[in-house]
This record gives structure tokens, C-alpha cells and sequence, in this order.
């Protein structure tokens, strides 16, 4: 039983004469070698991809406005709905914000969620391998993944990451508690959103289809393709498709993501935009290796510490639709609906060496008994939300008001089969592996919950403006019904009541220079508590000051930022009841962030971030720090474009990644050491076809990453050298 309550403790076209088009100012990234599209006022309304597009309205000979649009190259996004759910200058927005562009990801060769956020501050990724058991990291505690500005469930385990980022617009980061605007399923982000912006069918026909392919036999076919069907009506469908093996033995997977979308230009001040998302990823689950013996160099370091023979792949499938109404009343008021319904199944099959379960005999330390486990998870959640802003001039001042109301129903079923301690699989040698271990499937299942959610929430926000001060206020009303049934632990059934307010401000020092303050809180259910007790709610507390930049004339943008975060009600271990938990009281970081993008030139980007987080226990584990945060992580990039003369189209970067030591467990026990790897890309792009490289791990440094399986502090070996080749043809 004691092994039973373990496993489920831690289970965002040119026209005019070139003297006109000259005079028009696009700011420090001038416009690339993109291409400019002309539309009317009417088109243009279905072209609201603001990230990296430049504006500028004109008109022509028989007086109708046209609005001229530049796609460039770019690392920065001057503007963002996400923190704000209206659009919002960064500069003006009292949190620290940050935006992943499209170029950025397409430069670096990002596959992946946690391959893209490495160039956000403060954030520890999750690896790929592990994204069915651990959210990512932000400030030192776990973040919750948003799409379209849409919750997509994530407890303690399946946490959801994209299977790909070819339809991704961009992401945005926002750091803290995010709960006036957002929440469902289990309360409101405590710790920071993760929010991947989709991209829109527009009405330009075309696209692009690209085959990627290198290390450890990976095929990656993938595209993006636009149809203009009307001149009302356009679709979208993006798609990848990735084969692999692993650089751990053994372990190999498949994955494939298709987006259709749909938009309709009802007229020219609504359009409804309906998509769809089918995501399927099979892979032989990895389990990490004993931290103890692989950190001394005891083990192979690429060993499948399991039974590979017979196991079944674990099969993560979810299937979602979508809808989104955006309706302009007049310039000043807007309205905008949205709504999605997801379904998630996950046939999860594993098997695992655990010495506190299984201790190895002292004659053999790098022998361990193998234990299989099988989960079966099914998820399922509607969510919806209808929000209505206005633009006033009252009381002195402008005034961005917004007001909504939220709903979310989710249903988690959760059944598990396990091994018990006198029926173990076998044994393996992790320092000479053979794989000769057949694995057995755990059935019938001998563990379940049954969990139900329902969230009822209304929320109000104002942003005002008196000259160079920008004030945002906001505040939300959550009722959340919360009914857990299970055959272990105390239920968990209750309602709570919760109101969580934010407040904020910025003050424009000099043009592209502003002091930024903001305090905001969050709530969210205990899931999956093993405890003696019922648990309380755990809430987080975050302030934040800072300065941010975005001067005109300079390329330069950024934001340095300081902060305080508390949580209480936290959920750790209880050291006197093992695979229990209980609620050691708070837990803290705190610490200094910056993040920076230099663009001098359309042709040269420069992005750096560092981020200081000091974090600690105060509870159970009294100056410890938190599991998996580094106490310093950052990372450089820089790229090259060749706009001129015969080297036009030749462009080239690279980024240098590092964190210092890791906690691997609370109490702090063992620790991972820091390490720092590079990455480097280069394409040439001629005609309608782009061939590029990518290289993981340039020096092929060998370091370990904290990993999470079963609770138990295990690792992770990083990706060795590794190099991949795309050649893109666009439509």
C-alpha cells in the first residue's frame, strides 16, 4: 500500500512609387526581404498577426484606405493580448512578459516546447521524455501550459506540451500568478502561463512543405499550407509528422500533429475562426537512472534501466476543437468568445529501478530488481469564456475597461496496475546492461480516481491611463467545485471560494524607457493529495518591479525585473509517513531576471537573458531549495542574415544554454551539476526553396538533467552531438 500511495503521490505585395514607400517608418527592425502584401481595409481585417507585422495606413488615387504591411524578421513583439487579453503595448504591461516569435522559432530549429523556452529567463523546460509527469518551471514552480488563451487540464502529471510548433504564431511567457484573467480545472495559475498562440488562416493563398531528417534516425516531414476560398472564407491545415530513436538505448518513438482552421469574415467587423487539433505521440517509456551511482559515473550512462521486451508503447492521444468570435461594435468596443472542448487518453506502460523500494546487495551496488507499471488516464474539458472591452475617456483619463465570464467542466479518470515488491521483473546491470527482461503487463488494475471539476468565475479589469502613468487593476470571483473519489488517501470533496486581485502600474521615464511595479495572486486545488487530512487550497503571492525597454532608434528592447514569490499550503513528502504528503506551509523565490533582444539592423539579432532565483523551502525542509530550479541559468543567441549581393539569402546563428547545480529532491540530498552547451544553425534560402542545418550539443558535452519518475531522484543524460538537415519549398 505503502508502494501504491508513492506511485500516486508522484503520479501564446509593394505598390507606390519608391519615394512614397521610403518615407513610411517602421522602427530599428526595418523591413526585411519579406513580403508586402497592399489589402483594403476590408482584407486587412482578417491580418491581425501583430508580432511581426508593421503597419502603415495610406491611401490611394481614388481615395480608399489601404493598409501597407511588412513581415519582418524579428525577435521582439512590441505588443501582446495575453497578459492583458486586450492589445497592449509590452512597454505599458506592470509583468514581466515575454514573447517567443515565430521567427525565432523557425531560426533556431525549435521542434519543440522546451527547445523554445530556453530563451525565456527563469525557466526550467521539461524535457520531452518527461512531459507526462512534470509541468515546466517558471520563478521555481510550475507553470501551466494555456492555448488560444484557453486552459488545457494539467494536474500534477500529463502535462500537456505541443506534439509540434509548425502552427504556432508564438508564445507567450507571463511570469507570476495569472488568475484575474485565466483559470479552470483546478483553480487559477499560481506560478506563470505558458500561453501558445495559434497561427490564423489569413487570406493569402499559400504556404510551404519542408522534410527534416539526421540524428538517431529521426524523419520529419512537416508543412503549413494557406487557401484563400472565398473572399470571405479561408483555411489553414499544418501538420508534422516525426520518427525517432533515442541516444538512450532502446527507446525510440513516433508523433504527429494535424491543425486544421477555419476563418470566416462574417464582415468587416467579425470574424469567426473554427480549428481543430489532433495530436498523437508513441514512444518506450524512459524512466531515468539512480541519481547516486550515475552522478559517481557507476552506470551506463545511456542504459535502459527497464524490461524493453514486450513493453508497449505509451500512447498519448488528445483531440480538441475550438471556436473563437471576434466582433467590433465600433473602435471603441470589442467583443470576443471563445470555447474548446478537449479529450485526452493515455495508455501509459513502464517499468522502473527504485533502490529505496528494491535495494541493490552490496556485492552487486549496479544491479537492480525491474518493477513494471501501467496507467490508464482518460481527460476530458470544456471550457469557455466571453469577455467584452471598451475604450472610455472618464474620470481624467483613458480607460481600457474589460469584463467576463469564465466556465470550465473537466473530468480525470485515472486507473493504475503495479508491481509488488515480491514479484519483481527481474534484474539488470545499469553498469553492463543486457536487455533480456520481458515485460508483464499489471492487470487488472488495482488503483483508480475519479475526479470532477467545475469552475464558475467572473472577472473585471481596467487599464487607465493619465499621461505617463498606465495603472492596471483587475479582479476575479472563482467558485470551484472540487470532487475527488478514489480508493486511497482522505476525498477531497469541497467547493471553494476564492477572489483573487491584481494590481499594477507603469510610469514612462523617457520615450522606450519605463519603471514597472505589480502584485498578483492565485489559488489552485490540491490534485492527487496522499494525505492523512483533507488539504487546504494552495495559494501564491507575487511582487515585481522592474524597468522595461523598448527605445526607438536602437533596436533595444528588454525588461530587468525583480521579484518575490510565495506559495503556501505547498505539497511535499512527509518524512514521517512515507508516500504521504502534507502541507509544509510556504515556499519562496525570489530573485532577479533580464531579458534583452538587441536588433540594430534587419539583418543581425542579438537576444540574452540571466535569471538569479534564490529559492526556499520554509516548511518541512527549512532552507532548502526547491527541486529542479537552478540558482543561475541564461542564455545568448545571435544571428546573421546576408540581405546584399551574392551572399543574399545565407543566414547563420548560435546560442550558448547554462544553468548552474540543481536540487534533485526536498530535503536537498543530491544535487545535479550545472552545465553549459551550445547549439548552432545555418540556412540559404534561393527561389522558393530554403536549406538549412541545425546542430544540438556542438561541443557533445556530457552532463545529466534532473528527471522525475515515481518520486524518486533520478536523472537524465542531455542530448549528445547531434546535427539535422531541412529542406523547405514554399508553395
Amino acid at each position: 500500500m505503502q508502494y501504491l500511495r508513492r506511485f500516486r503521490a508522484s503520479s501564446a505585395r509593394v505598390l507606390a512609387c519608391g519615394c512614397a514607400f521610403t518615407a513610411l517608418s517602421f522602427g530599428p527592425a526595418t523591413l526585411a526581404s519579406e513580403t508586402l502584401n497592399v489589402t483594403s481595409k476590408k482584407a486587412s481585417a482578417s491580418q491581425k498577426r501583430a508580432d511581426e507585422t508593421t503597419s502603415v495606413q495610406t491611401s490611394n488615387w481614388s481615395g480608399e484606405t489601404l493598409t501597407v504591411r511588412g513581415k519582418r524578421r524579428s525577435y521582439t513583439a512590441p505588443t501582446s493580448s495575453a497578459a492583458t487579453r486586450t492589445d497592449t503595448p509590452l512597454i505599458q504591461v506592470p509583468q514581466s512578459v515575454q514573447a517567443i516569435t515565430r521567427t525565432l522559432i523557425q531560426e533556431q530549429d525549435s521542434h519543440s516546447l522546451s527547445a523554445a523556452l530556453v530563451n525565456v529567463s527563469g525557466i526550467t523546460p521539461t524535457r520531452t521524455d518527461g512531459i507526462l509527469f512534470v509541468p515546466p518551471i517558471v520563478r521555481g514552480f510550475p507553470a501551466e501550459v494555456y492555448l488560444d488563451g484557453l486552459p488545457i487540464f494539467a494536474g500534477n502529471q500529463q502535462a500537456f506540451a505541443p506534439n509540434a510548433l509548425v502552427g504556432v504564431e508564438r508564445i507567450d511567457v507571463l511570469k507570476g500568478p495569472s488568475a484575474t484573467l485565466y483559470g479552470g480545472g483546478l483553480g487559477t495559475p499560481l506560478g506563470g502561463i505558458i500561453n501558445i498562440e495559434s497561427e490564423r488562416p489569413d487570406d493569402k493563398t499559400g504556404g510551404y512543405v519542408a522534410m527534416r531528417g539526421g540524428s538517431y534516425d529521426t524523419l520529419n516531414p512537416y508543412g503549413d499550407v494557406n487557401l484563400k476560398l472565398s473572399p470571405k472564407v479561408s483555411f489553414r491545415l499544418a501538420g508534422e509528422y516525426q520518427s525517432y530513436e533515442s541516444w538512450i538505448n532502446k527507446v525510440h518513438g513516433k508523433q504527429w500533429s494535424l491543425q486544421p482552421s477555419l476563418l470566416y469574415q462574417i464582415d468587416d467587423d467579425t470574424d469567426l475562426i473554427v480549428r481543430g487539433q489532433f495530436n498523437d505521440r508513441r514512444n518506450l517509456e524512459y524512466s531515468g537512472l539512480p541519481a547516486d551511482e550515475a552522478l559517481e559515473g557507476k552506470l551506463d550512462r545511456y542504459a535502459f534501466p527497464g524490461s524493453p521486451i514486450s513493453q508497449p508503447e505509451t500512447h498519448n492521444e488528445n483531440r480538441m476543437g475550438s471556436i473563437a468570435l471576434h466582433h467590433d461594435f465600433n473602435e471603441r468596443v470589442k467583443l470576443t468568445v471563445t470555447g474548446r472542448y478537449y479529450d485526452n487518453t493515455v495508455h501509459e506502460y513502464g517499468s522502473f529501478v527504485d533502490p529505496d523500494l528494491f535495494p541493490t546487495d552490496a556485492s552487486a551496488p549496479t544491479v537492480y530488481e525491474v518493477s513494471p507499471i501501467l496507467m490508464h488516464n482518460r481527460t476530458k474539458e470544456a471550457t469557455f469564456d466571453a469577455n467584452l472591452s471598451a475604450k472610455l475617456h472618464i474620470l481624467g483619463g483613458t480607460h481600457q475597461i474589460l469584463g467576463g465570464i469564465n466556465y470550465d467542466w473537466t473530468s480525470f479518470y485515472s486507473a493504475m496496475g503495479f508491481g509488488v515488491s515480491d514479484t519483481p521483473s527481474g534484474t539488470i546491470d545499469l553498469a553492463n546492461p543486457v536487455y533480456a527482461l520481458s515485460y508483464t503487463p499489471q492487470l487488472p488494475v488495482n488503483s483508480y480516481t475519479n475526479d470532477h471539476y467545475q469552475t464558475y468565475a467572473v472577472y473585471a479589469q481596467d487599464q487607465a491611463t493619465y499621461g505617463r502613468l498606465h495603472v492596471t487593476g483587475g479582479l476575479r470571483f472563482t467558485a470551484l467545485k472540487f470532487r475527488e473519489v478514489s480508493d486511497y488517501g482522505v476525498a477531497n470533496n469541497s467547493t471553494y471560494y476564492h477572489v483573487s486581485p491584481r494590481i499594477g502600474a507603469t510610469f514612462d521615464i523617457m520615450q522606450g524607457v519605463a519603471l514597472y511595479a505589480g502584485y498578483a495572486t492565485a489559488f489552485r486545488a490540491a490534485f492527487g493529495f496522499v494525505g492523512l487530512q483533507a488539504p487546504k487550497p494552495e495559494t501564491s503571492h507575487n511582487v515585481e518591479v522592474g524597468v522595461k525597454l523598448a527605445l526607438p532608434g536602437t533596436g533595444l528592447s528588454g525588461t530587468v525585473g525583480v521579484f518575490r514569490q510565495t506559495h503556501d499550503n505547498v505539497a511535499v513528502s512527509d518524512v514521517n509517513n512515507v508516500g504521504y504528503y502534507v502541507q509544509s506551509g510556504r515556499q519562496r523565490a525570489q530573485g532577479v531576471e533580464v531579458d534583452m533582444v538587441w536588433e540594430p539592423t534587419p539583418a543581425f539579432s542579438l537576444l540574452a537573458n540571466y535569471a538569479y532565483t534564490d529559492t526556499r523551502d520554509e516548511g518541512v525542509s527549512p532552507g532548502d531549495q526547491i527541486a529542479r530550479v537552478p540558482k543561475s541559468s541564461g542564455r545568448v543567441a545571435a544571428r546573421y542574415r546576408f540581405l546584399h549581393g551574392w551572399t543574399k539569402g545565407l543566414s547563420f546563428g548560435a546560442g550558448v544554454t547554462a544553468y548552474t547545480s540543481r536540487a534533485l529532491t526536498l530535503p536537498n540530498t543530491i544535487s545535479v551539476p550545472g552545465y553549459a552547451v551550445v547549439d548552432a544553425q545555418a540556412d540559404y534560402t534561393f527561389d522558393r526553396y530554403t536549406l538549412g542545418i541545425s546542430i544540438v550539443n556542438l561541443g557533445n558535452r556530457k552532463a545529466w538533467d534532473p528527471y522525475s519518475y515515481m518520486g524518486n531522484p533520478v536523472v537524465a543524460p542531455i542530448q549528445p552531438l547531434s546535427a539535422y538537415a531541412t529542406l523547405k519549398v514554399r508553395l
